[in-house]
Order: C-alpha cells, then structure tokens, then sequence
C-alpha cells in the first residue's frame, strides 16, 4: 500500500451532478415541479488546500428533455462572519474556486455569498468550521464480482471496494462525509467523430472530403490522467461507535472501467448534524433512484435562500468542512476480468497525401476539466 497526503489538489464533488443538487437543516419537501429555472447550489470550504469550490446550476428543457446548465458568469465569494474577511471565488470548467492556498481552520464561521449574471442575489446560512478526523489508514480490495450492475447487461462487475479507517473522538455526536476521485491514464486526449481536430477543437469535413475514416483518434501530447467521482454518498454517525477506532469502513467502489493503473484520492469531511441530514437524504434519493443520474422525485430545501425573496426555492447546500485526505496507488497489471469501458481501434489521422486541410494534427492537449489533468497525482507511480 502507497500512503500520501495530497496537497494542492483542486478536488470537486460530483454530488453536484443533474437531479441531486438538494440539502437541508431539518428536510422538508415543497411542492414543485420540474421545470425551467430552477438554481441548484452546491458549495464547500475546506480546512484542507485546493478543495473547497462552489458549484452553480440551473435547470432547462432540452429537445424535450429536463437537464441542468453549469451558470457562468456569476460573482461568488466566501465569507467570514467571525471578521468580515470577503474571498472571491475564480470561475474555472464546470465550477468557482478560491485561490489555490485559501483554507477555513477549526472555530471559523463562514456564509456563501452569489450574485448571479441577472442580478439575483443567494446566500446561505452560516456554517461553522468542526476539528477534522485524520485518516490513519486506507486500503482498497479487488473483486472480480463487485456489484450488480443493469446498465452493463445485468451482472456482477469487477471492481475494487475502498475502505477507510479513523479514530472517532471521545466526543458525542460526530458526522463524517467522504467524497473521492480516482485518477486513470489516459491515452487519446480527442476522438473526432465524422470530423477532424484543428485549433483546438474538432472540425467538421470539407464538403469535398467524403469516405473517409468514421472518426480520428489524437494521442495525448503529455502524460494526461482521466478523473472518475464516486457513485454514491457514502457517511457515518457515532451513535453507537463513539470514540473508538473505525477500522476498514467502506465508503465507496471504483469499478473496473479500463485496465489502467490508478490512484484513488480520498477526502474525510468532519461536518455537521446538519449537514449529515442532508446527505442522509440525499443518498436516499439516489439508492432509491438507481445512481446519481436518476431524478429524484422531489427536491430538498437546504440552507441557501435568496435574501431579497423568502419565498423563492433554492436547492443545494455550502457546507463549511474539517478535511482530512489520503491516497492510494493501485497496480492493476495482474487483473485478467476484462475492462467495462470496451475500447474502439485506434485510427490516426494520415500525415501523408492526407485529403484532410494541412497541417496534419497526429497529437491534442490534455485540456484542464473537472475529469482530466495533466497534473500527475502525487501517489502516482511510474511502471
């Protein structure tokens, strides 16, 4: 086992995915219907660097079909009640972010703060910082028969099970939420399906270009990782385990999608009653819903409000979070269940008597996303 402690990781949660935006103090259900223009807000501020982030949606109907839409342009800022300090938050791919050093510490008061591109202004309550809860140990196991899955055809899947241990502290009443990313590599940065890669992006053919390949594969032009998030919300209370040593407490599986090395990154948030209220509920929406792309049947008020209309819904939830962090590199040469993820021939674009526009492109970039990097997991490790 390869035991680190990440620094300077922009980490995101992927909790903040279509339909499972809702959080609360004591849950409620209003009675509303999906429909357009709704705001889904989904925050954290971290003891630990690089992961605390907010994320902005709203809802809309596309060709028929009730979809949410990261919103850019808005102007997001962080809090603290305790001195008045305001922090700006930067917007990046798919999410806002404070600068990379920016942490909360244990005793700090902090709100979130958003003004969106029509004016409209969101806040939420304030969240106090807890003392975080490190990770003493982490460790993954591979099982050829995972988890049954629907969507891979009905059957038991391969895949490793992630298990954390800690040591509860004497006192009562701690909640613990566990978010994580794994890092696989990754190969062939751009595929162009009917098209061609140039400046940056893929082309359509020229009119005159037909008969051709049905899609161009473009390596990567640096070591570039794929980013996964978890599938579930994994938390725990110590109601009937208070401070004693947590040992090998499951928090989540990362299936066997490719065949490739990888590192699991793991973050422990110590957070609140009422926090853990709402992921409790959260997470039943999404066992009872087949997975975090499934709708849920109602949503969740949390504690953002728009302070100029008290009767307007908000859904989502900041959370001010005790982060403790580990990773984890984990050979897979050996395995011999074959990967999830099938895998197309790789055809590359000629560099020779090509019918496509010059200049021949036989590479693409990384590209910086929430589900790549080019930033090599400081657990990783070369073969």
């Amino acid at each position: 086992m390869h035991l680190k402690y990440p620094k300077h990781k922009v980490l995101f949660f992927p909790i903040i995915v279509v339909a499972l935006f809702n959080s609360c103090i004591d849950p409620i259900e209003p009675d509303f219907e999906l429909r357009e223009g709704l705001i889904f807000i989904e925050g954290f501020a971290s003891t630990e660097p690089g992961v605390s982030f907010v994320s902005i949606s709203e809802s809309a109907i596309e060709f028929n079909v009730y979809v949410v839409n990261f919103v850019e342009g808005a102007s997001v800022s962080f809090e603290n009640t305790d001195n008045g300090e305001i922090v700006p938050l930067t917007e990046i791919t798919e999410a806002y972010v404070p600068p990379e050093d920016f942490t909360v510490a244990p005793g700090e008061s902090w709100m979130l703060n958003i003004r969106m591109p029509s004016g409209k202004r969101f806040s939420s309550q304030i969240e106090k910082v807890l003392d975080p809860v490190p990770i003493t140990d982490l460790n993954v196991e591979y099982d050829a028969e995972l988890e049954f899955r629907e969507i891979f055809g009905g059957k038991f899947v391969p895949g490793h099970e992630i298990f954390v241990s800690f040591d509860d502290p004497p006192e009562e009443g701690n909640y613990y939420y566990w978010s994580y990313r794994s890092y696989e590599n990754l190969n062939i940065c751009e595929k162009c399906r009917e098209s061609y890669f140039r400046n940056g992006e893929c082309q359509p053919l020229p009119r005159n270009v037909g008969g051709l390949q049905p899609y161009y594969d473009y390596p990567c032009q640096t070591d570039c990782w794929r980013i996964r998030f978890p599938e579930s919300i994994p938390i725990f209370q110590d109601e009937f385990s208070n401070g004693r040593a947590i040992t090998d407490f499951s928090i989540g599986n990362a299936l066997l999608y490719t065949k490739e090395d990888m590192v699991i990154e793991v973050q422990q948030f110590a957070i609140s009653s009422s926090a853990h209220e709402y992921y409790k509920v959260l997470k039943d929406l999404v066992d009872n819903n087949s997975g975090l792309n499934a709708p849920p049947p109602a949503g969740l008020v949390g504690n953002m409000f728009n302070p100029e209309d008290s009767e307007e819904f908000v859904f989502g939830r900041f959370t001010a979070a005790a982060t403790s962090a580990a990773s984890i590199f984990i050979d897979r040469t050996f395995i011999n269940e074959e990967a999830l993820d099938g895998r197309d021939p790789i055809l590359l674009e000629p560099t020779f008597n090509s019918p496509l526009p010059p200049p021949a492109t036989i590479s693409a970039p990384c590209g910086e996303t929430r589900f790549r990097t080019a930033i090599r997991p400081e657990a990783w490790i070369d073969q």
